[in-house]
């Protein structure tokens, strides 16, 4: 098959038109004309998973954040956008749409943590409110960490964590909507020195737990798209963890 074939499926699923303004969202690197019979999936494009993409022939790597983000002034030989071009392989990242998808980065982070009753709010349409059972931000930040592995940074605001909001990624800056709604806690990938003062003043605790941890799990929603209208295609996965904790 065409690699259009699998864009326009994702694009079905998952709309790109519904990129955040900012996002570069979409077709880096490659030709939708080129056929496909093996996908990698990756959270990022690095030289890592540009090797992995190699050794295993995939013609496609789909990515959750994109190759090129910022505007690009020189290719350098030993750069990750170099070594993307010169594979012959097509790069796709399915950025913010997946951040907000029913089923994508923070429904499947809610998902991981139990908290139930999820939905979107209009204030944000990154940010997702739900509800788990009343517990310390103590006992929540165990949670977390059994949860998602790696490390838990957070502020407790002394009171019983029933109404969560969810961000995952570099979500800290949602704390000011949060206590607008009226949550108990927010849960992201990072969060500023700032924005957890801020926290303790707003009476929302705020959780911070890795930026790759709060989303790497958002990627099972395209699987399971790929897998359910294309049981035949080969799947690949790579997703080197890019920090280490003590």
């Amino acid at each position: 098959m065409k690699i259009k074939e699998i864009y326009d499926l994702i694009d079905e699923a998952v709309p790109f038109s519904t990129a955040a303004e900012w996002d570069n969202t979409g077709l880096s690197v490659g030709s939708l004309d080129n056929e496909v019979s093996c996908i990698l999936l990756a959270l990022d494009v690095t030289s890592e998973v540009i090797e992995k993409a190699k050794e295993v022939g995939a013609q496609l790597v789909l990515t959750h954040h994109p190759l090129i983000f910022d505007g690009v002034k020189s290719i350098e030989s030993d750069s990750v956008l170099y070594k993307a071009v010169q594979s012959g392989i097509t790069f796709i990242s399915v950025h913010t749409p997946l951040d907000i998808a029913k089923g994508g980065v923070n429904y499947s982070l809610a998902a991981m943590l139990g908290v139930e009753n999820v939905h979107d709010v209009e204030e944000d349409e990154f940010l997702k409110l739900g509800e788990i059972a009343p517990m310390s931000a103590d006992s929540f930040a165990e949670n977390i960490k059994r949860a998602l592995g790696g490390s838990v940074s957070y502020t407790d605001c002394g009171k019983p964590i029933s109404k969560v909001a969810l961000c995952g990624g570099a979500g800290g800056s949602c704390v000011y909507t949060a206590a607008q709604l009226g949550a108990d806690a927010l849960i992201t990938g990072e969060a500023k020195h700032n924005q957890f003062l801020d926290s303790k003043e707003l009476g929302v605790s705020l959780f911070s737990a890795g930026h790759y941890e709060t989303e790497v799990h958002g990627m099972m929603l395209i699987q399971f798209i790929l897998r359910n209208k294309f049981p035949d295609l080969q799947l690949e996965f790579s997703f080197p963890a890019p920090v280490k904790y003590m």
